[in-house]
């Protein structure tokens, strides 16, 4: 039978074990955290006797499966105690969720999947309404490729020379570090016993949650260590200064991938940072006896700890609703809750906000933070915005650059254009139909909670500001998760909207291979334009030098104004971006010219592994040569095998001949929110309700039943407007 099952659980996975384990081998790696070994474990010692086994089945067998608990009557949960760092949720597919609430006893309204690790399954894969996320955790990893010199050596002076100095400490006190790696069942046994007991006399032990503070957390993981090291999969390190325990880590282990579990020190012995000095040493070891494994942390790493990753990523909480009215007013609940409780707060949050009315103002090292941020996509980094502004928005008195620190570290920086509305304000992102994406730019571990202070100082500037439009966004970054929980915990009610599709294509062959995958007339075409474009003196050219530019900028422009394209709105933009990106070699502008005069150009924008196609035009009286299909194939074999690119990126919108191209969508979208607290905004909200509750409902009239999902709303015509295609 196909489709989903759900079997109440009787303190332990029983029968289904092997099942379990079976699906975690074959789809997930062997993941530790998800063995049954940790998982009953879990259900014996800490299950509550209301948790119900879900497993999605096919002809082939069994395909996903994940524990729930009942929370109400029309909301469920994952199963997940304090000790949970991931959810038991074994989903490989989105789509397998799709019939998930439906399936669940009475009338499931609400599942909230907690833990969610996005190397790990697909629960956070092509998120789409009426859904709703957090961010929860920002975890890390150090893989054990190479050596452990060479990693060590990639990491911050200061840390190396801190570690040398407790190190050099301890042996100046006569405390000589020694460290002993524990794997025999009696070993870890022993190990563990003395971790409970420093740990509790500690800071948690005070607080109640040490690994001994309740018997049943101390049989679950005394008996998830022994019952490891039994099966060679459970470890404990251990480091002793002198004849004293002074910190301990304990650790799981199967497929590619050791868990650090626990980890505790002897407070009293903290000058010597006994913690770092283990972790050191684990890491040491690590590298020579698990070579080509990983560390998994699973921790909310602070910016000291991420000092040690070589990767990170946040894990996160979704929320699926069966009917997008239930995600609307779940938003708008906690909108209204929020309003409350933010008033006595607000007077001190703006004092860590510097507001900047122009890029060329920004202190240098704002301006830093803004091109670290540029490695991930040029539009999100400083010479973006300054160029934007100069050639755009060069006399708007309603620019703002809201920057964001705590202490002497920059939290992040939030690019808005301010416009006037009929009665007070309107925020927008600092973006148009230039921009293909957009972000605000974040440091490493920040959560919704720290960018309250940026919307409390918009307010404080603009108090009868009603809305706030940011978009195009990408819905899977962690910008637009935190972004959306910030402002629905700031008393703003956000909305989604839906802005343009993506065509994109990961590289992970090479050029010929690529071209192997397209249909036989693209491959045809290429092959006979080609021919006849050379015979007929054709030449294809890639500009990348700020020398060769005068002339592709002149050529750029006669192309443009002979191809089907509207005229430019802003004459200066694309020559400023042509020319920053040349400056920053990132340029490769393709040109076809038939003899001598330019008839086809594209504007790629290449760095940091992506090749971005930002403007495409050709002259209509030479499309018989088709010399945008030959400046195109060109273009994907320079950025393949040259530049070596893992990414091509086709950005604004489902123009057809994109899929000739490409072989993978997504979605850009957008958020529009309403300040409560205001009257333009509760208006705004008021008519962008009413529009997304009519249109509910005639789309719901057209239909037998509201299935869910699809593509969130474009909005209503009087607040929201899909954004239009600039290439």
């Amino acid at each position: 039978m196909s489709g989903w099952s759900v079997v109440a659980l009787d303190k332990g996975l029983g029968e289904h074990a092997e099942a379990w384990d079976r699906l975690n081998r074959e789809r997930f790696g062997a993941h530790p955290l998800l063995s049954a070994l940790f998982v009953d474990g879990l259900l014996r010692q800490l299950g509550a006797g209301n948790e119900y086994l879900c497993t999605l089945r096919d002809e082939a067998g069994v395909q996903a499966m994940l524990i729930l608990q009942r929370r109400r009557g029309i909301a469920w949960r994952s199963f997940a105690p304090p000790q949970v760092q991931i959810g038991p949720t074994m989903v490989p597919e989105r789509r397998m969720l799709d019939d998930l609430l439906p399936s669940l006893p009475g009338t499931a309204l609400q599942l909230d999947l907690l833990c969610n690790d996005p190397s790990f399954g697909a629960v956070l894969a092509e998120v789409q309404p009426p859904t709703h996320r957090m961010a929860h955790t920002l975890t890390m990893r150090i893989a054990l490729d190479g050596s452990y010199a060479d990693y060590w050596a990639a990491r911050p002076r200061q840390l190396a020379k801190n570690m040398r100095r407790y190190e050099r400490r301890a042996i100046d006190d006569g405390l000589p570090p020694r460290v002993v790696r524990l794997d025999t069942p009696d070993q870890v046994d022993a190990g563990v016993e003395r971790y409970a007991a420093m740990e509790a006399a500690g800071w948690k032990g005070k607080i109640g949650t040490a690994l001994g503070s309740t018997p049943e957390q101390y049989a679950f993981f005394r008996n998830l260590m022994r019952d490891g090291a039994r099966q060679g999969q459970a470890l404990v390190y251990e480091l002793w200064l002198g004849e004293q325990l002074a910190a301990s880590r304990l650790l799981v282990s199967s497929g590619d991938m050791m868990v650090i579990l626990k980890t505790s020190y002897n407070e009293e012995l903290a000058r010597y940072a006994p913690g770092r000095l283990l972790l050191r040493a684990v890491i040491e070891d690590a590298f020579a006896s698990f070579p080509g494994k990983a560390i998994e942390f699973y921790t909310d790493a602070s910016p000291e700890q991420l000092e040690w990753a070589s990767a990170h990523r946040w894990i996160e909480h979704l929320t699926l609703y069966r009917t997008r009215f239930g995600g609307v007013m779940a938003n708008g609940l906690k909108a209204l809750r929020a309003l409350r409780v933010r008033q006595a707060q607000a007077a001190d949050e703006a004092s860590a906000v510097e507001v900047y009315t122009r890029p060329e103002a920004l202190p240098a090292e704002v301006r830093q933070f803004l091109e670290r941020a540029e490695t991930r996509n040029l539009q999100f980094g400083f010479d973006w915005y300054r160029n934007l502004v100069e050639t755009v928005y060069s006399g708007h008195e309603g620019i703002r650059l809201y920057v964001l620190r705590s202490g002497d570290k920059i939290l992040a920086v939030l690019p808005l254009r301010i416009e006037r509305a009929a009665l007070g304000w309107q925020a927008h992102a600092l973006s148009n139909f230039y921009s293909a994406l957009y972000e605000p730019a974040l440091a490493p571990g920040t959560k919704a909670s720290d960018l309250l202070p940026l919307f409390t100082a918009l307010r404080r500037e603009f108090p009868r500001l009603g809305s706030l439009m940011l978009a195009p966004m990408a819905p899977a970054s962690h910008a637009y998760v935190v972004l959306c929980e910030a402002l629905c915990s700031g008393g703003w009610f956000p909305f989604e909207f839906f802005a343009f599709g993506n065509w994109y294509q990961r590289v992970r062959t090479g050029w010929l291979d690529y071209l192997a995958e397209r249909e036989g007339s693209v491959r045809s075409t290429i092959r006979r334009m080609g021919k006849k474009f050379a015979a007929e003196g054709g030449v294809l050219e890639v500009v990348t030098s700020p020398d060769d530019l005068p002339g592709a900028i002149e050529a750029y422009r006669k192309v443009y104004a002979a191809s089907w394209k509207k005229p430019e709105p802003f004459d200066d933009f694309m020559p400023g971006l042509l020319q920053l990106c040349a400056a920053k070699g990132v340029l490769r502008l393709g040109l076809a010219r038939l003899h001598g005069e330019p008839v086809a150009v594209q504007v790629w924008i290449v760095g940091h592994g992506r090749a971005e196609i930002y403007k495409v035009a050709y002259d209509e009286r030479f499309r018989d040569y088709s010399p945008g299909t030959l400046v195109t194939a060109m273009l994907i074999r320079h950025v393949i095998e040259t530049d070596q690119v893992a990414e091509i990126d086709y950005l604004i919108g489902d123009d057809p001949y994109k899929k000739t191209w490409m072989g993978e969508r997504r979605e850009r979208w957008g958020l529009v929110a309403y300040h409560l607290g205001s009257l333009p905004g509760v208006l705004g909200f008021l008519r962008e309700a009413s529009g997304r509750a009519i249109k509910y409902v005639r789309q719901s009239l057209r239909r037998p039943r509201d299935q869910g999902g699809g593509k969130p709303e474009s909005g209503t015509a009087a607040s929201v407007k899909p954004l239009n295609p600039a290439a």
